[in-house]
């Protein structure tokens, strides 16, 4: 399985095309996360990197790997915030059960409008 932070290391090394510089960025040790880099390469069997003395470059397949990486961290990043938003009330689904009464005498539909103007992440489900 994927390791989401060592698919972030990935691209913040892919982006500054340096180890030392990425591992300032990410305020940890290089030596850590060129290791963090070579057992993702090792676990997925593909070689992201072309390395040199001054320089580490992604491979055509790094590319590849990168746009998808990033993809994939960007709809973690988006699940994350949802499942923030679903915890604190402000997102999610609620059902109603009413009565004819409740419509006519503007109880229902006042209430409704306050729950969507304090919480617009709330979809509401009517029964009658």
């Amino acid at each position: 399985m994927l390791d989401l932070r060592q698919l972030r290391y990935f691209v913040v090394v892919a982006e500054e095309e340096h180890v030392g510089r990425a591992a300032e960025r990410l305020l940890i040790s290089q030596s850590p996360l060129s290791r963090q880099i070579a057992q993702l390469e090792k676990n997925l069997g593909l070689t992201l990197f072309e390395r040199s003395q001054q320089r580490i470059r992604l491979t055509a397949d790094g590319r590849v790997f990168l746009s998808e990486a990033k993809a994939l961290l960007r709809h973690a990043d988006r699940l994350e915030n949802l499942g923030r938003r679903l915890g604190r009330g402000e997102e999610g689904g609620l059902c109603i059960g009413y009565t004819v009464d409740a419509m006519h005498t503007g109880v229902l539909p006042r209430a409704l409008r306050e729950l969507h103007d304090e919480r617009p992440g709330i979809h509401v489900a009517l029964y009658n």
